[in-house]
């Protein structure tokens, strides 16, 4: 019989053999989606939209609280790095290696390898423990499709009064 014991992310069993573990956080993460959620519905190109001054107020509460936060968005490379230097101090509070801007097809939400691609990302943070918001239900299918906790977003009040029940705020 082997009795086994998790320490510091490597499994020891009475037998002496070490093997690797992928020890979780329990902290949460809250993922969002650029498009109509951080930012303003776009013109003609990704980058051509505007920070919602409301849910920037909530990214730096949370922030300031110490949650983790990335961006999930369906945003191509190219225009997502225009809006991070168009607009550097709205972007610093996520952790861009963490976090997915991908516009390739097959590879977009709400596909299930955009999601898996993000959690290879991510394999720290159990899959319950993110918090993703986006303005499309298709996207929060997918999301819930693979075990995330996706959210429609309306509004800034209302993402705050989520995270307030799930205890971020």
């Amino acid at each position: 019989m082997f009795k086994h014991i998790a320490l510091l992310g490597l499994i020891a069993s009475s037998t002496g053999g070490l093997a690797a573990a992928q020890i979780q956080s329990q902290e949460k993460m809250v993922a969002w989606d650029i498009h109509k959620v951080l930012c303003t519905k776009p013109g003609r190109h990704g980058h051509q939209c505007k920070p919602q001054e409301a849910i920037f107020e909530l990214v730096k509460e949370l922030h300031d609280n110490g949650v983790k936060q990335v961006i999930l968005s369906n945003i191509s490379r190219e225009s997502f790095c225009k809006l991070l230097r168009r607009y550097p101090d709205h972007f610093k509070y996520f952790d861009m290696k963490r976090s997915l801007a991908n516009a390739r097809l097959f590879t977009r939400k709400p596909h299930e390898n955009y999601f898996k691609k993000f959690l290879k990302r991510n394999p720290d943070v159990r899959r319950s423990d993110i918090i993703f918001f986006d303005d499309k239900p298709k996207n929060v299918q997918g999301a819930r499709d693979q075990y995330i906790d996706g959210q429609i977003f309306r509004s800034a009040d209302q993402a705050r009064t989520i995270l307030k029940r799930k205890g971020l705020l």
